[in-house]
């Protein structure tokens, strides 16, 4: 009970955290010092969100090595909460960003996605997101069957590549962030591919 309790207040402060950071960066507006202004308060919402959901990607991601190398139980616990929530972060993301631009209209929505490669990456990644979500509740984890769900489930890696490839193509990506994200996510690879032999 009391490991329980624990793990749900990890939890909220991860997503307390989220939220602070976010309203902070909204707060203090594109003119923070270190950081290059964007035209549009919008976007600055938006990259700030986009952040957010690549780290609690990463902190999915690892569920599975930390469960393989350290033999403990609760990433297994933990892999789908983490997961709902950064479909949650991708998709007010996506909402912020498309608002901003285009308001409630769709198709200018796409036309933009259309001329920029790193909006590519972007609308492939929240499709991917959307079928991972959509495939996470129980009842559909029973039809599915675990070895075809398992199979579907393996394309989250697909996602934080693209998700890293969104963040790197954008005219103004921090060089810093997105090789983080790269190296981080090549890490947890090779400790899934380079799993302990189990006793």
């Amino acid at each position: 009970m009391q490991e329980r309790t624990r793990e749900r207040l990890i939890y909220a402060a991860g997503l307390l955290a989220t939220g602070a950071h976010v309203a902070r960066a909204v707060w203090l507006g594109p003119q923070q010092i270190g950081e290059r202004p964007l035209a549009k308060p919008h976007v600055w919402a938006a990259n700030y969100l986009g952040f957010w959901a690549i780290t609690w990607l990463i902190a999915t991601l690892a569920c599975t090595p930390a469960r393989l190398w350290l033999g403990a139980t609760w990433p297994a616990r933990w892999r789908r909460t983490l997961g709902l929530t950064t479909a949650l972060l991708v998709a007010v993301h996506v909402l912020t960003w498309q608002i901003g631009e285009s308001g409630a209209d769709l198709g200018r929505g796409l036309a933009l996605v259309a001329q920029k490669p790193w909006l590519w990456a972007g609308a492939l990644g929240l499709l991917v997101t959307l079928v991972l979500a959509a495939t996470s509740p129980v009842a559909v984890v029973k039809q599915l069957g675990a070895l075809r769900w398992r199979q579907v489930h393996r394309s989250v890696y697909g996602l934080a590549v693209l998700a890293v490839l969104h963040y790197a193509l954008r005219e103004t990506a921090d060089p810093q962030h997105w090789l983080a994200f790269g190296l981080v996510l090549a890490l947890l690879l090779a400790a899934r591919q380079g799993k302990p032999t189990q006793r």
